[in-house]
């Protein structure tokens, strides 16, 4: 009977062995959150939200984007050389981020947490680049067992700093030291495989990569800039127009809901990515993985929406009265939400079919879509938050369902002007 239930193909499993690790690691941090929100206020989660939205975009420039590519190459040995490329450009470019940091603070007085902005960035795109090659090696126990370390230092850490030195930085401190660990664990393994496999590092033949995978710096980068920036635009424009305590219960409550539905959705992602650009290197069609991939996202969104129309309730109960406000705020946020998780895992099509500059085009009138709710209507108009949030909603979603409907035609195999 149990033997029915085991996923047969390949990819079912690598997805639920990613999936069930990733699961375990989502864990922690909802478990802890009723906890969390008794210990810190909703300015200390805004302050968080801020940290991560800094270093998010910061963290886009670090590896020049050549990690993406890593899944890319038919021999290891050749991916090898582009996680060493990414390697030392993420490297030099947290260096150098010391410099406008340090000038900034001549001119500007700041928390001194920013100070670890560039030591957050670089660790933030190791765990990034060894993602990126555990995946393509489908070393996929690896990529669990990281977030797990991730997530249960994140925990301890943000309920020591405040329970034993009251340190309100302290759940800032704890999404530090989760990337320091488990980043760090994930250089360890690889380096030891990298010299039983007898890789070495070559500077000529990374220049050559660098050229042949120019499209990643020039076109990926600059639309994960603007991806990162636009995505992060509530974060850094609500605290202008409503306050860091209304930042606080917005970035919480979509954290809230977007670490399970992130947890299916990114473990696809990883696996469904290797998967089609392996397939698609073979010259196989990817239709019909495409088409059933999205049957069943679309079956669990809608198995779903209840929990989105008694949100509010529910954050009262887990959490406390205080956090109703930021189960409304989800409940306005719910389609756009569960159009993200269905429309995200198919990311990386643009990168198989090799148009970014597409995918760049459409990023930027995104990041316009995504701004213009919080300068016209915020800034102009005095909408309230909940009106801002339902127009935010509404044109992001659509151009989610244009975004769906443009890699369909890829796989499809028509593509379009």
């Amino acid at each position: 009977m149990l033997t029915k239930l085991k996923p047969k193909s390949e990819f079912s499993k690598n997805v639920l062995t990613l999936m069930t690790g990733t699961a375990i690691a989502q864990a922690i941090p909802i478990a802890i959150s009723p906890i969390l929100t008794r210990l810190y206020t909703p300015e200390d989660f805004g302050k968080l939200a801020l940290f991560i939205s800094i270093v998010s975009v910061m963290g886009v420039f670090a590896t020049g984007k050549y990690e993406l590519a890593i899944i890319l190459p038919k021999k290891n040995s050749t991916a090898y050389q582009l996680v060493s490329l990414s390697f030392i450009l993420s490297f030099l470019i947290s260096v150098f981020y010391i410099v406008p940091l340090v000038g900034s603070s001549i001119m500007y007085s700041f928390d001194t947490i920013y100070y670890l902005l560039p030591i957050a960035s670089f660790f933030i795109a190791l765990n990034s680049i060894f993602d990126r090659y555990n995946n393509r090696v489908k070393n996929y126990k690896l990529m669990s067992y990281q977030r797990l370390i991730k997530t249960t230092i994140e925990s301890i850490t943000s309920i020591s700093f405040i329970t034993l030195f009251s340190i309100q930085t302290g759940l800032v401190w704890g999404f530090i030291f989760g990337y320091f660990i488990s980043s760090w664990t994930m250089l360890y393994i690889n380096f030891t495989s990298f010299k039983e496999l007898k890789f070495n590092p070559s500077l000529s033949k990374m220049k050559v990569l660098s050229r042949g995978y120019i499209n990643f710096p020039k076109y990926s980068m600059p639309h994960t800039f603007l991806n990162t920036l636009s995505a992060n635009i509530p974060i850094f424009l609500i605290p202008l127009y409503y306050g860091s305590h209304t930042l606080g219960l917005y970035a919480f409550g979509l954290k809230i809901v977007k670490a399970p539905l992130g947890l299916l959705s990114a473990s696809i992602f990883n696996v469904l990515g290797q998967k089609m650009a392996e397939e698609h290197a073979k010259g196989n069609e990817i239709k019909s993985l495409f088409i059933s991939i999205v049957k069943k996202l679309i079956t669990f969104a809608i198995f779903i929406i209840p929990l989105f129309i008694y949100i509010d309730d529910i954050f009262v109960f887990i959490f406390g009265q205080e956090w109703r406000v930021a189960g409304e705020y989800i409940q306005i946020l719910s389609p756009w939400i569960l159009v993200e998780f269905i429309v995200s895992p198919f990311a990386t099509i643009p990168h198989i079919y090799n148009v970014q500059r597409k995918a760049f085009v459409l990023e930027i009138i995104y990041s316009l879509v995504r701004i213009s709710p919080f300068l016209i209507g915020a800034g102009y108009f005095d909408f309230t938050i909940q009106q801002v949030l339902m127009v935010y909603m509404i044109f992001a979603t659509l151009l989610l369902f244009y975004g769906y409907n443009w890699y369909y035609n890829l796989v499809k195999g028509k593509r379009q002007k």
